[in-house]
């Protein structure tokens, strides 16, 4: 057990620095800071951690006999209960606490900075910043608090009399229980918005980084003979504009004068686009070497997680059919099903792996990590669309925007962790648990139904992720038929996305916009 604990212990670690390397590739050099670049990892660290749990809840739930005990602390539902509880708490201080307060602290510490000498130009003191930042925290905090409050205060009457057939679910999950409502209906709220990133980032990035390993960029080579053709066009055009008035004497029209302006401006973005391929082809960044190992095997790699998308909008697609074919409760339940009807590939694979634990694990651990990573590119390529102004670019983001970036992450992993109970309901609320079918005399599954009779009824145990998931469908239905809709608008805006990618061309691995012309046009005006 000991040796489990190690391998835990070193896969937290390679968390931390794989999150440690993709913050220094993004951050600003000049504006990175010590305090920043650890929050930010250990806010990726902590949210992959919480969904790691869920295969170690489902193996000591489906194996309540078996006795496992570590440092004197035995391994068991409650236990994991807990630790679920306490992660989850770990997540949201780190999510409205600790980043709220690092933002604030960020744009406090930019205002008259020198980054060319690294020195403090305002006449704010640290202790000072530090104070209004942790105010500026409180205000946020206190709107979060309001909705805290909102959730004591909200009891809904929830009518179960069309559907009695499940009322012994309501019963089991408890759902009229005040405390636990207000923790439920504030979980729903961030999960509410939560599925909105969601529905964005991840069904981009899901679809977007398949076929951009697939497809590719062009070439550093191709990018500078284009670079060096157009550069040659935009010469020949300005040359003749300038022996048309040389040859006549003429004074310059307004038209041409306007087309020798765009002739420059275009000729400064060209030369800047030159300069970034210069500077990739002398790159030796970490996340760059990275780049470059896998690139011979980048079709592969395409391939496999293309693989890896469909299994999750196929998995996403048959389980909402399948609610929405079989709930007997509907839209006043979000849709629950006692039953599921329809093979679902990613919950077979989860189910029968999990007889030969710790397989399951290492098949949800890439599951769950590639998700991550897809969530992450789709953030970095759509950009943060709700704020302007915080763009994610190699080495030129600023720590605000990472801190922004962390807050989303996190709360698409309080969803994806929802998501599970589509994904793979099976295996998220019952594991591989069987019980003995008295009516069919065989082994079967345990699910929802099985549940409410007599013989299974102490034998099938719920996850603690399903039951803390389920008592927010039940008790807040109105909820779980966003979640509904949610699920269903990302597998219409992934099957719009996989047509548009499926038609797009190779795109350009030169990261160069207006804005970086105009910074660069400024530079070169102070310099002179």
């Amino acid at each position: 057990m000991y040796f489990a604990w190690f391998l835990y212990i070193a896969l937290i670690l390679g968390l931390y620095f794989l999150s440690r390397i993709i913050v220094k590739y993004y951050i600003d050099p000049a504006e990175a800071y010590n305090f920043a670049i650890n929050s930010i990892c250990l806010s990726f660290t902590v949210s992959m951690i919480c969904i790691l749990m869920v295969p170690i809840d489902v193996f000591v739930t489906s194996h309540p006999n078996d006795v496992i005990s570590t440092l004197h602390q035995p391994i068991n539902k409650y236990f994991i209960r807990e630790v679920f509880i306490y992660l989850y708490i770990g997540l949201l201080f780190i999510t409205f606490v600790i980043l709220p307060f690092n933002y604030f602290y960020s744009e406090e510490r930019a205002l008259n900075y020198d980054n060319d000498f690294d020195l403090d130009l305002s006449e704010k003191r640290l202790s000072s910043k530090i104070i209004r930042s942790a105010k500026q925290t409180v205000y946020f905090i206190g709107f979060i608090c309001v909705l805290l409050i909102s959730g004591l205060v909200f009891n809904p009457e929830v009518n179960y009399n069309t559907s009695v057939k499940l009322e012994w679910v309501k019963t089991m999950f408890d759902v009229d229980h005040l405390g636990e409502q207000a923790i439920s209906f504030c979980i729903s709220i961030i999960l509410t918005f939560g599925f909105i990133l969601w529905v964005i980032y991840g069904s981009y990035g899901l679809t977007a980084l398949p076929f951009q390993l697939i497809k590719g960029a062009r070439s550093l080579e191709e990018e500078k003979s284009q670079v060096d053709n157009d550069l040659a066009k935009l010469r020949e055009k300005y040359r003749a504009i300038q022996e048309k008035y040389q040859k006549n004497s003429s004074k310059i029209s307004k038209g041409d004068q306007k087309t020798l302006t765009n002739l420059k401006r275009k000729e400064r973005f060209l030369n800047l686009k030159n300069e970034k391929i210069i500077e990739l082809e002398t790159q030796t960044k970490s996340l760059q070497r990275i780049f470059k190992i896998i690139s011979p095997f980048r079709i592969i790699i395409g391939m496999i997680c293309l693989c890896f998308s469909v299994l999750v909008f196929s998995s996403l697609a048959i389980t909402t059919y399948d609610k929405i074919t079989n709930s007997s409760c509907g839209f006043q339940c979000g849709y629950l099903i006692q039953e599921k009807t329809l093979l679902n590939p990613i919950d077979t694979l989860y189910v029968y792996s999990s007889y030969y634990f710790p397989l399951d694990y290492l098949f949800f651990f890439i599951f769950t990590l590639y998700i991550f990573i897809c969530t992450l590119y789709g953030i970095i390529k759509c950009g943060i669309i709700f704020l302007k102004g915080f763009e994610i670019k190699k080495e030129q983001t600023q720590p605000s925007s990472l801190f922004i970036v962390a807050a989303i992450l996190n709360i698409s992993i309080l969803v994806v962790c929802n998501q599970l109970m589509t994904l793979c309901p099976q295996y998220a609320t019952f594991g591989n648990q069987h019980y003995y079918d008295i009516r069919t005399r065989q082994q079967s599954l345990c699910t929802l139904e099985a549940v409410s009779k007599v013989e299974a009824k102490f034998i099938c145990q719920m996850t603690n992720l399903s039951t803390f998931y389920n008592k927010i469908s039940l008790g807040y239905p109105m909820f779980a038929i966003i979640f509904f809709l949610a699920n269903a608008s990302f597998l219409g805006l992934s099957s719009l996305m996989i047509f548009v990618f499926m038609c797009k061309k190779k795109t350009s691995q030169i990261d160069v916009s207006e804005d970086d012309e105009l910074e660069d046009e400024s530079k070169s005006l102070i310099n002179i």
